[in-house]
């Protein structure tokens, strides 16, 4: 972090109109370099205002991206050292005019062999001073706990309750968090704080995508993982990183959501999101990259690390912070399997994850499975389209009031797959059922801005 003054600052500023230059020059836009430097959307819109000072690693990015010679990792290093100069300068000036030490505390019992003018100890006020500083951690962890149990409750509800109910109560809990960061905290505690910041960020950008808001929800899950790494909390970045390829996936993106899945595997090497990552991140990108070997490595993979875990674990959340369950592997591996024409297993997978879902009364994992089984039917043998018009039916109904993106993304995909039964009466139902509801994006105005 550079030293607050004027000069600083100035010279902050002019290195960051120097990177939009540089980046306007070479045809990206903030978010295309964001995306190739690694670094937040937001990091990067802020670097070219000033208004957040990133370090070295940073520049040097930017210097290989944009082809720039060396000269913004320069232009970095000379506003390092005048800083360091800087602060030097004051600190000697500091000494030099410094009061000369009051006189010891029972000076008149020195110890063996000290000189009777050293000061011996510090003052009572000044140690009373810093004990209750040392105090403070125990509110902080207080407040900590607090925030990390309302988070996993939201995670808990999140496709329980509607985007818009689950954002009102994260408004409040958003401006907690920037309260908290104003604050100073021990380190411990300080990553604790990071990391529940990513948490937030995650769910926020989760709802976003449910919302249909994608320039919002990559924004949000891009911080979340920039929050984990500042954490240092490799279990965080795979959870963040997970949750950047969910975006990525339904924003169309799957190389992103691929590449996404396979660094939250490799920083997640020992963590409980491994199911998640290789399942509803590699299974389903691959799927849709045409990589059928991929998908049953895959799969396969899925099913292997989750045989580690109890057989009757109970129905995990989409963003669960531990590993995933029976249920949601085999609805993601049907997910899979689908989008490459394939139905065999798939009926299997769908009963187990629709009676775990249905019990849970989980709104959006019933009726993306319910459409999954309804497109599986259209591609059997012998085609079923009166029981597929009846499921799809059923999952539209099971969001009426609350308008999945996701949903409406499946059904316009089961309502292709139903192209070759276009006269058929039920289905033609089905299309103007959907047609008539709008989107999830025209509540997007629900969501807190990123400010």
């Amino acid at each position: 972090m550079l030293a607050n003054t004027d000069e600083s600052r100035n010279a902050c500023h002019a290195l960051g109109r120097r990177l939009a230059q540089l980046r306007k020059a070479a045809g990206h836009t903030q978010h295309e370099l964001a995306r190739l430097v690694q670094y937040g959307r937001s990091s990067v819109a802020n670097t070219e205002t000033g208004h957040q000072h990133p370090d070295r690693a940073f520049w040097a990015r930017c210097d290989s991206v944009l082809q720039a010679g060396g000269i913004l990792v320069s232009e970095y290093d000379r506003i390092t050292e005048l800083d360091r100069r800087r602060r030097r300068s004051s600190a000697l000036q500091e000494l030099k005019t410094a009061p000369e030490p009051a006189a010891p505390m029972d000076a008149g019992h020195p110890f063996p062999g000290v000189d009777s003018g050293a000061v011996l100890w510090e003052g009572a006020d000044s140690i009373d001073a810093r004990r209750l500083a040392l105090r403070s951690s125990t509110d902080d962890n207080v407040r900590l706990t607090y925030l990390e149990n309302e988070l996993r409750k939201a995670i808990a509800d999140n496709e329980r309750l509607t985007p818009g109910i689950l954002v009102g109560r994260l408004r409040p809990l958003r401006a907690y968090v920037d309260q908290l960061m104003a604050g100073r905290q021990h380190p411990p505690q300080r990553a604790r704080l990071y990391a529940a910041a990513a948490h937030l960020s995650g769910l926020l950008g989760a709802l976003a995508l449910d919302l249909g808001a994608f320039g919002v929800a990559h924004a949000y899950a891009a911080e979340a993982f920039d929050l984990a790494e500042a954490a240092e909390q490799p279990d965080v970045q795979a959870w963040a990183r997970a949750t950047q390829s969910l975006v990525a996936f339904y924003a169309g993106n799957y190389h992103d959501a691929l590449a996404y899945a396979q660094d939250g595997l490799r920083r997640g090497s020992a963590s409980g999101h491994r199911i998640r990552l290789t399942i509803n991140g590699l299974a389903r990108a691959l799927a849709h990259l045409g990589d059928r070997y991929g998908v049953d490595r895959a799969v396969d993979d899925a099913f292997t690390m989750l045989s580690n875990y109890p057989a009757d674990s109970p129905v995990s959340a989409s963003l669960t912070l531990g590993p995933y369950c029976p249920a949601r592997t085999a609805a993601n591996a049907a997910t899979a399997y689908l989008a490459l024409g394939r139905t065999a297993g798939v009926t299997d997978h769908l009963t187990v994850a629709i009676t775990a879902f249905d019990a849970a009364g989980m709104a959006g994992p019933r009726a993306l499975s319910r459409l999954d089984l309804a497109t599986a039917h259209l591609h059997a043998g012998r085609p079923d389209p009166d029981q597929a018009a009846t499921l799809a039916m059923e999952a539209l109904t099971l969001t009426s009031e609350q308008r999945f993106e996701s949903v409406h993304q499946r059904a316009r995909q089961f309502l292709a797959a139903a192209h070759p039964f276009a006269r058929h009466p039920r289905l033609r139902q089905v299309a103007d059922l959907l047609a008539d509801r709008p989107r999830a994006g025209v509540i997007r105005a629900a969501l807190p801005s990123l400010s």
